[in-house]
């Protein structure tokens, strides 16, 4: 978002946590808070080294965009909206990634889930009424938080990049990489292994598959502990079909997505910005997701889109989307081709403008 603020040129300007997944030499301004709490998680979900640092946001923040006196400043996600509020500056747009009513359940008991699931709704409903403006990464995310908040919430779409295409090359190499038959099925799930990304619907879906493919083979690449995937997977009797691979960077993600017949995309909880999906779409892979993956997109074909939590629809549109390679090629083709104009920056940067020119009328009360 911000590479194509300043190819548009803007002078966007980044503050963010200590850490970060990679070293950034950014042409925009890149602030960070002092690392104070050591902390070297990734992870997505709730822990007390955020509270801290989202603490530290608050006071930076207000140091920080008071003295350069911001146009706007953009909030993303829960903790950046809640650090800049309580900070007291203005004018504030909330960029929504998820909804916490649905998600927050997946990291807590199930004996805290309800609870849980009451206290996220509240937070989201909170800091989109008392934002100037509030944005949102999906269609599906923008209608439920302007549904509970009783304030219009819009889409803007993210610019995603296209990579190089995979060539045949590129494609059999990967492959050798893996131990993987030239003629095999190879489903790809690239991502955390949560509770809110459907793993259980994996485990039943690769299972079928099994049944009717015994030479499938599935293609985890993940930075997330494997062990609790694999017991489900040895219950399963498919372990051995199974391939665990790092997902540590872009060449990683690469080779992964180029090994791979198809892509997953099971998801339990519906959310936010359906990445998963949009990068095997944007690098040709054949992408089959359950409609909440979706997140409201209009996808037009571009993907293979079932029924949620149906494993056996799961299952069959994997093997179709397979079987017939002139029909995977066309779908991967069209993949890519709808996140090019969908999610291209012109169209990020003209829905980010409508969106901040409601923060220069008068502040509404929430």
């Amino acid at each position: 978002m911000l590479d194509a603020e300043m190819a548009d040129g803007r002078k966007p300007e980044l503050l963010a946590y200590a850490h970060g997944g990679f070293e950034l030499t950014p042409p925009w301004k890149l602030h960070r808070i002092r690392d104070v709490v050591k902390d070297r998680s990734l992870r997505s979900g709730p822990s007390w080294r955020k509270v801290v640092q989202d603490a530290q946001l608050a006071v930076r923040a207000r140091r920080l965009f008071g003295k350069m006196r911001a146009e706007a400043v953009v909030a993303h996600h829960v903790e950046a909206a809640a650090a800049a509020l309580s900070a007291q500056i203005s004018p504030v747009a909330f960029f929504a990634h998820t909804a916490l009513g649905p998600e927050l359940p997946s990291y807590l008991p199930p004996a805290a889930g309800k609870l849980a699931s009451k206290a996220g709704d509240a937070l989201d409903v909170m800091l989109a009424r008392r934002a100037d403006v509030t944005m949102a990464v999906s269609p599906w995310l923008a209608e439920r938080l302007s549904a509970r908040s009783g304030r219009e919430v819009r889409f803007v779409p993210v610019p995603w990049s296209i990579p190089e295409p995979i060539g045949a090359d590129e494609r059999a190499k990967a492959r050798a990489r893996f131990g993987f038959d030239a003629l095999a099925p190879v489903f790809l799930y690239a991502g955390n292994l949560d509770a809110y990304q459907g793993l259980d619907a994996l485990v039943q879906t690769f299972r079928l598959i099994c049944a009717q493919r015994p030479d499938a083979r599935l293609l985890v690449a993940t930075t997330s502990d494997p062990e609790p995937l694999e017991r489900a997977l040895w219950s399963a009797e498919c372990v051995a079909s199974v391939t665990f691979a790092p997902l540590a960077d872009e060449p990683d993600r690469r080779m992964a997505h180029a090994a791979a017949d198809a892509a997953w995309v099971p998801r339990g909880a519906p959310g936010g910005l359906p990445m998963k999906l949009l990068d095997a779409m944007s690098r040709g892979v054949p992408t089959v997701a359950v409609r909440r993956a979706s997140a409201g997109l209009d996808l037009s074909g571009a993907a293979m889109i079932v029924a949620d939590d149906d494993p056996e629809a799961f299952a069959a549109a994997s093997l179709l989307a397979t079987q017939a390679r002139e029909g995977a090629a066309d779908l991967g083709r069209k993949g890519t081709d709808w996140v090019r104009v969908a999610h291209s920056a012109e169209r990020y940067l003209e829905a980010l403008d409508a969106c901040l020119e409601e923060t220069r009328g008068p502040k509404k009360n929430g």
